[in-house]
């Protein structure tokens, strides 16, 4: 068996994800996969011609975001119209996934060279979403929900925290680590190769830096943030959660 290499890696700013306020909002998804799929090439001087596949991830596939959003991504950022490509759903883990099976591909000596990753634009949908109905996985489908009820993560995280007893405190302490590491990685550089700038289609700059994480944040003012459920129009909507130990 093969082995496989990762030969580079490198990622778009985190924007922040509203319309109207984030830098990266207003672009389209397949357009701001190219933006990477293009500096990957540019940046280890790609033959694109040679490019087996690229195995993209994509959680939420309708509107913008469907169309087989990898493919158009490496089309618009000038990809040989000889590489093909295929875009992938598991969710949060679309992208693990899709580095995982190019991995496999070069591994069992199927391919040879494959670009793999992924696109989410989370300003896009739930702009268009209905506030007021729970989303649910199974996309309107009955007869699946009533053999497997399946919500979304806001409410199963909370139902999780629940049952294992994981206070509001103990949740907003590991929010506030998680900004402060995130802010120490930043200012030490360590993200420096990995990231991008993103232009707009005219050229001019759209982001060059991370709009997350928030240095200032402090546990008073995380507390004082809503539910989950409650953001969303949902606090009248109560998961069922089994009791304990069962």
């Amino acid at each position: 068996m093969s082995n496989a290499y990762i030969l580079d890696a490198c990622r778009t700013p985190r924007g922040i994800g509203k319309l109207g306020k984030g830098a990266l909002a207003h672009l389209q998804p397949s357009y701001l996969g190219s933006t990477v799929l293009k500096a990957l090439a540019e940046r280890n001087d790609l033959e694109t011609a040679q490019v087996d596949d690229v195995i993209w991830g994509t959680s939420a596939q309708s509107g913008k975001q469907s169309g087989d959003l990898g493919r158009m991504a490496a089309l618009n950022a000038g990809y040989d119209i000889r590489s093909s490509g295929v875009t992938l759903d598991r969710y949060c883990g679309s992208g693990i996934t899709s580095v995982s099976l190019a991995a496999a591909q070069v591994m069992s000596g199927m391919e040879d060279l494959v670009v793999a990753g992924g696109t989410e634009m989370m300003s896009y949908f739930p702009s268009i979403g209905e506030p007021g109905v729970p989303p649910m996985l199974d996309s309107g489908n009955l007869d699946l929900r009533a053999m497997h009820p399946q919500s979304q993560q806001g409410v199963c995280a909370d139902a999780i925290a629940a049952m294992e007893g994981i206070d509001r405190e103990a949740v907003d302490q590991l929010a506030l680590t998680s900004q402060q590491r995130a802010a120490r990685a930043i200012a030490e550089g360590r993200f420096d190769r990995s990231l991008i700038a993103v232009h707009n289609p005219d050229g001019s700059l759209a982001l060059d830096h991370e709009e997350f994480p928030r240095p200032d944040t402090a546990l008073e003012s995380l507390s004082g943030l809503k539910r989950f459920l409650t953001w969303f129009g949902m606090s009248q909507w109560t998961p069922r959660v089994p009791p304990m130990g069962s």
